[in-house]
């Protein structure tokens, strides 16, 4: 039930639509459950999980455009009470970083919005109505899946995707650095995480001889934990970014004009011990250009081949 590529797979088209089964099948099985705040977050997450999947045959796969633009409406019409729900907790982590540096109380009415903000989202009944109709599209696209075929198969399948999508994120990871703004760093975010689904999809390149018979540390998880770690980086500044943006676009909402700002500027400073961290990362997970990783994964895919 992995969420990587298998030796055992006939095709990669076979390991596509059964990797796509397998997260459309949990995302319904979510549903299901009676936790509707995991429900959502699981949803947007196997949605997610899913564009990241087809991003990586997206040259030999006709249906892409369709079936990404549908898996982003279903993460989309849930997204309401999953963005209040977050909101909360950004303050929450936001005063715990400051813990001792700041007046708390005087800060209160921010976190008593968004507190407002996530029941009322949750009593409007919407949620419940958007997990039913998100339930439906899922059982559509689970059939659809079933269905898909690819114009490629082995390494020409998925080269062209995993090359594209790493080449945007070096492009993205550019342009924060020349212009350092929340536009800039949402965009790199997306194409980092985009590469951290490619590098689990891709994970049995090179297997886990640490796990397996205790000889080394496999490139594969290095690469794959510093694409996790920068995707959570770059998930808290845009947390943060959407907090400050929210605050700064209804201040009158959240008390005091003053202790709005207070939070606002606790938030900025946040966002640039966030760059800090990533910055020396991002460097390293992205020095190669996109054909020389390319041709990289091309020799492990071959060796992958050969020996299982």
């Amino acid at each position: 039930m992995a969420y990587r590529l298998k030796h055992k797979d006939s095709s990669v088209g076979d390991a596509v639509r059964r990797i796509a089964d397998e997260q459309i099948g949990k995302a319904l099985a979510s549903i299901e459950g009676t936790d509707r705040a995991g429900a959502v977050h699981d949803v947007r997450k196997r949605c997610k999980k899913l564009r990241g999947l087809i991003r990586l045959v997206r040259p030999a796969f006709g249906g892409y455009k369709d079936e990404n633009a549908a898996f982003r409406e279903i993460a989309g019409m849930i997204s309401g009470a999953r963005d209040a729900k977050v909101m909360q907790d950004t303050y929450d982590l936001l005063m715990e970083d400051y813990a001792g540096q700041v007046d708390r109380s005087s800060l209160g009415p921010i976190r008593r919005r968004f507190t407002m903000d996530r029941k009322e989202r949750i009593k409007d009944g919407g949620v419940e109505d958007h997990l039913a109709e998100a339930r439906t599209r899922l059982v559509e696209a689970r059939e659809r899946a079933r269905g898909w075929k690819l114009d490629e198969d082995g390494w020409d399948a998925v080269a062209g995707g995993l090359e594209k999508t790493y080449g945007r994120a070096l492009t993205a990871s550019e342009n924060a650095r020349k212009c350092p703004d929340g536009e800039t760093f949402h965009e790199l975010r997306k194409r980092v995480k985009y590469h951290w689904y490619h590098c689990r999809l891709l994970e049995n390149l090179w297997p886990d001889m640490m796990a397996t018979e205790n000889l080394w540390p496999d490139m594969m998880a290095t690469r794959k934990a510093a694409a996790k770690q920068l995707s959570d980086i770059l998930g808290d500044h845009h947390d943060l970014e959407m907090f400050a943006q929210t605050l700064g676009g209804q201040p009158d909402a959240f008390g005091s004009s003053a202790d709005v700002e207070v939070a606002i500027g606790l938030a900025r400073a946040r966002q640039e011990r966030l760059e800090e961290q990533a910055w020396p990362i991002l460097d390293r997970m992205l020095a190669q250009e996109p054909e020389v990783l390319g041709e990289h994964f091309e020799a492990l895919w071959t060796v992958w081949r050969k020996h299982g």
